[in-house]
């Protein structure tokens, strides 16, 4: 009987409900479908590929991001150069143009960076684009980014007038003087030994007006191009669209010269084919020929800043031999009093001038027409000046005021060239 119960009682204990079971299995279930969709998820999703840092170094691009510009070159500004001669856009990057354009380095730090000539080209870009509409009163911003751009590429330039001492006769100035007078007891009795080709440039005393900087600051060019006279543009030898604005300015009665980039004393940005002194003779000289092929049919050349460069003997003397080559003139700029440009021009047979006015250091309308004023009494005393702006607001304004009045005044404006060819 005890047993009976004891029987009953075990048989009586609840079972494990099937549910227990069943919600075990699909727990079990949603763990492997878990795993095997980590293990397989790649085949479903294509992860973001990532850039390879090592190829960032030096600047270098993956290669699938290059799409406008693919060539390769020892110069570290070849992408730069490349975007100006394909009219292509600068690195949006390279400056906030809500920012104030300001130079992105240093004074004391050079621009060697493609970034850093794209920012160039944007701040020049900026000053055409926003400042060019303003109204002609309105001249303060168009002045101030004038100035702030050319910052970037050009050395500060000296405020010196050059004047040619044609009446000396002390033995240290025979040279500049045409005429050297001995016994001068009476004016009847003086005798004129001439020991040079008497300069005469006409009838009417002579002015060249040489524009540097030209093709860069394409607004800028577009409003010197616009005045038809007989100017001399030099152009600078890394422009957008560089035969495009040579012909316009051609068309409009100017002589067309090649902006030569030199080295400065100071540390700036000069050009992708830019020569300096660190350079041997032999890359002087080919890049120089490689400047000079972008230029056809010109007769004379002038130094871009050039400070450092100018002052070396040896290198300009690789200049000269080029020159000689191609029967070219040489403007000196006269960037600095220290220049060889006369001596080593003279030691190839390359017939040489030099500046004797800067017009536009300081861009002011009123300022430029002084300036004017000085050139106009340079060619009344010495026969002939040479003055040399840049493509600045100010500086079209004043020509286009000047420019009418010159022929009333008994001037006359000439080429460069008609210049030289009298002088040498």
């Amino acid at each position: 009987m005890r047993s009976n119960h004891k029987q009953e009682k075990h048989s009586s204990r609840p079972s494990k409900p099937r549910s227990y079971a069943l919600g075990w299995k699909i727990g079990f279930g949603c763990f492997f479908l878990l795993i095997l969709f980590y293990a397989c998820h790649p085949l479903f999703f294509k992860p973001p590929e990532l850039i390879d840092s090592s190829a960032l170094v030096n600047d270098e691009p993956p290669a699938d991001y290059i799409t406008e510009v693919n060539q390769s070159s020892v110069s570290p500004y070849s992408d730069a150069e490349a975007s100006l001669q394909n009219n292509l856009p600068p690195a949006t990057n390279a400056i906030n143009n809500d920012a104030d354009v300001d130079a992105p380095q240093a004074d004391n730090t050079p621009i060697t960076s493609a970034d850093d000539i794209a920012y160039l080209i944007e701040a020049l870009n900026t000053s055409e684009t926003e400042i060019s509409p303003l109204p002609e009163e309105d001249t303060t911003a168009t002045e101030q980014h004038d100035t702030q751009s050319y910052k970037l590429y050009e050395e500060d330039l000296p405020d010196n007038i050059i004047e040619d001492d044609l009446t000396s006769s002390s033995a240290a100035d025979d040279e500049a003087s045409p005429y050297i007078h001995h016994n001068q007891k009476n004016i009847k009795d003086i005798n004129i030994d001439i020991r040079h080709k008497p300069r005469y440039f006409g009838p009417q005393p002579v002015i060249a007006i040489v524009i540097d900087d030209m093709g860069v600051n394409v607004n800028r060019t577009h409003d010197i191009i616009s005045l038809k006279a007989p100017l001399t543009s030099s152009f600078l030898t890394y422009g957008p669209k560089l035969q495009q604005q040579i012909a316009e300015a051609q068309a409009s009665g100017h002589e067309i010269m090649a902006h030569v980039p030199m080295e400065p004393h100071k540390n700036l940005y000069t050009a992708p084919d830019g020569l300096t002194t660190a350079m041997s003779d032999a890359e002087i000289k080919d890049n120089f020929e490689k400047m000079l092929q972008k230029f056809p049919g010109i007769k004379g050349v002038n130094n871009h800043m050039g400070s450092k460069f100018t002052e070396n003997r040896q290198k300009m003397s690789d200049i000269m031999e080029i020159l000689h080559k191609h029967g070219l003139f040489f403007l000196d700029s006269k960037t600095t009093p220290k220049s060889v440009g006369k001596s080593t021009a003279a030691q190839y047979d390359v017939d040489y001038a030099h500046r004797h006015v800067f017009l536009d250091n300081n861009n002011d309308k009123s300022y430029i027409l002084q300036q004017l004023k000085i050139t106009e009494r340079i060619a009344q005393k010495n026969g002939y000046a040479v003055a040399i702006g840049h493509p600045k607001s100010q500086t079209y304004n004043a020509l286009k005021e000047w420019l009418p009045t010159v022929s009333d005044k008994g001037l006359k404006i000439v080429h460069m060239s008609e210049i030289v060819k009298v002088l040498n």
